[in-house]
């Protein structure tokens, strides 16, 4: 048989109608004393209330489940009472019989006449049972031993209580080796069932578990019982579960939690991540440019590849001084572009822009105008409303094959700036709110390790340059016409020169020097320059301080001619 469980403590063991049925003749077959209780949502509570009475539940020799708030407390703890075991229904299964001889029943409780019409509505239905003798249940505690010798007297088989909860547990627990018989049951409100006072519900509100609506409006005096009762029940019945539940995602939680902080540690020791690519505050708004360096700016870039010191300028440049009208016998470069540009990955002496000044030797002034993540119609914007105020004899027009063909092909960048950040515009949808992703991006090194794995199960990928759609090379030409059209107006030379990424595709290059040629601007790729080994940063995959200097050194010899 299934183990036992609990309601609000009183011990309950699963049985169905049949089973408990047997059970009661067992017992009645006997020669020693048992009591049987019925327990429902109201029992429980009071026995949840009082430990004295929960005790006296759990010495009866059979308890069993009444009701449906108990089978779904049975339920919660895990265990199945598969039949409703409400005592008016199966006792007059017990009591149909067979029986050797008549049955001899005692009926005490209710209120005057009760047990004597009780008495009478046996008889007519159930030839098989004699009523050995009838008491009221309305007596003093003074009075209960002359009760019980009443019912000694009498010899019954069967006593029926029907005096309510606890009272009627409570004095077959005290009183039961003394009353004669050998079953005891405390029934409740059956007498008053079986007196005519009491209606049983319909069939219909029976097997929904509602009987108790019934029993209200005959008995609105128990009000308490059954609208505060019932909910206080559920409340109580419900802890054990609600417990198991919170232990057990506490325990979830802490474990997740451990996990996640080993991993993190882990992620931070052995592969650490770029946490912010940007300092906070590094842009300010523009209106042609979406974003521009914000001047006067003083910031750290750190990365697990390097951390660098950034300053930059009144003008918004990455320099060290202010630039005025170019001095007598001084020739001025000015080197617009992207991130590569800037070099934020290296010191400002080790940039590409002014190692080549260091090259090129006194009589040259080398500008450093780049902006990370800048397009060329940005680049080109800047120098139409800024750049050209510095006189530049030369411009560099820096050109990355990583993106700068697809960003060409939008009007404006897929970013907005929001507290000196730049964030992905519109925000990507995501599981955790914007917020907390974006407290995430700023600290765990965890989260950006597994960001390529959330973007691979997405269906997220990035193309690949040679796939750069007709529109952004269509958009670089026109944009590589007007540069040279404006360099030509304000007596610049201007030569394009190609970015490679780490991993460059050679037919992007092919690319971008035929629009070069079709445009008629000068154009020194990069390609072969930064070919060799520790040029990059396997990370962060910009140039490196020899990356830099790479770059500067075929600058320097492309210009070699300019220079004479």
């Amino acid at each position: 048989m299934t183990a036992e469980t609990e309601v609000l403590g009183v011990r309950l063991r699963p049985r169905s109608r049949a089973e408990a049925l047997e059970a009661l003749r067992g017992l009645l077959a006997g020669q020693e004393p048992h009591s049987v209780y019925f327990v429902h949502a109201a029992t429980a509570n009071l026995a949840f209330e009082d430990a004295n009475f929960r005790a006296a539940l759990n010495r009866g020799s059979l308890v069993l489940n009444d009701g449906v708030g108990v089978r779904l407390a049975a339920r919660a703890r895990g265990v199945e009472l598969a039949d409703n075991l409400v005592g008016t229904d199966l006792i007059p299964l017990l009591l149909a019989g067979p029986f050797e001889r008549p049955l001899r029943v005692f009926l005490l409780g209710g209120g005057p006449g009760v047990t004597e019409r009780a008495g009478r509505y046996l008889g007519r239905h159930f030839p098989e049972v004699r009523v050995a003798g009838c008491c009221g249940g309305y007596f003093t505690a003074e009075q209960e031993s002359e009760v019980v010798a009443q019912v000694r007297a009498a010899a019954p088989d069967l006593l029926l209580v029907g005096m309510g909860n606890p009272r009627q547990e409570l004095f077959l627990d005290r009183y039961l080796p003394g009353l004669g018989c050998r079953l005891a049951m405390g029934v409740g409100g059956l007498l008053d069932h079986w007196a005519g006072g009491l209606r049983r519900a319909s069939p219909g509100l029976r097997r929904w578990g509602l009987e108790w609506v019934q029993l209200l409006v005959q008995q609105p005096h128990k009000w308490r019982r059954y609208l505060l009762g019932g909910p206080k029940f559920v409340w109580r019945a419900a802890q054990p579960a609600l417990r198991r539940w919170l232990v057990g995602g506490a325990v979830m939680a802490a474990s997740v939690a451990a996990g996640l902080a080993v991993s993190e540690g882990a992620a931070r020791q052995f592969q650490p991540q770029i946490l912010e690519r940007y300092p906070e505050g590094l842009y300010v708004a523009s209106a042609t440019r979406q974003y521009r360096l914000r001047p006067g700016f003083r910031g750290v870039f750190r990365y697990p590849e390097f951390q660098t010191e950034v300053r930059i300028s009144g003008q918004g440049l990455r320099e060290d001084r202010e630039y005025g009208p170019k001095p007598e016998g001084v020739r001025r470069i000015l080197a617009v572009g992207d991130s590569f540009t800037m070099g934020y990955s290296v010191g400002t002496e080790q940039t590409w822009v002014r190692r080549l000044e260091s090259l090129l030797g006194p009589r040259y002034e080398v500008v450093n105008a780049g902006v990370p993540g800048y397009s060329t119609w940005q680049e080109l914007s800047y120098l139409e409303e800024e750049g050209f105020a510095l006189q530049p004899d030369l411009v560099l027009l820096a050109f990355f094959l990583g993106n700068d063909v697809a960003d060409n092909a939008r009007a404006r960048l897929p970013v907005e700036l929001r507290d000196g950040k730049l964030l992905a515009s519109p925000v990507p949808r995501g599981v955790l709110p914007v917020g907390t992703r974006m407290w995430l991006a700023q600290h765990s090194h965890l989260y950006h390790l597994l960001w390529p794995v959330q973007r691979a199960l997405r269906g997220v990928a990035l193309p690949p340059p040679e796939a750069y759609p007709e529109a952004g090379w269509a958009a670089t030409a026109g944009l590589l016409d007007r540069a040279e059209r404006w360099c030509a107006a304000h007596g610049a030379r201007l030569i394009v020169v190609g970015i490679p990424d780490r991993a460059p595709v050679e037919a992007s290059h092919h690319r971008m020097r035929e629009l070069c040629r079709g445009a008629g601007v000068e154009c020194l790729d990069l390609l072969e320059s930064l070919g060799g080994p520790g040029l990059y940063y396997p990370q962060d995959g910009h140039w490196t301080a020899r990356g830099n200097d790479a770059a500067a050194r075929a600058l320097e010899a492309y210009l070699a001619g300019w220079r004479s």
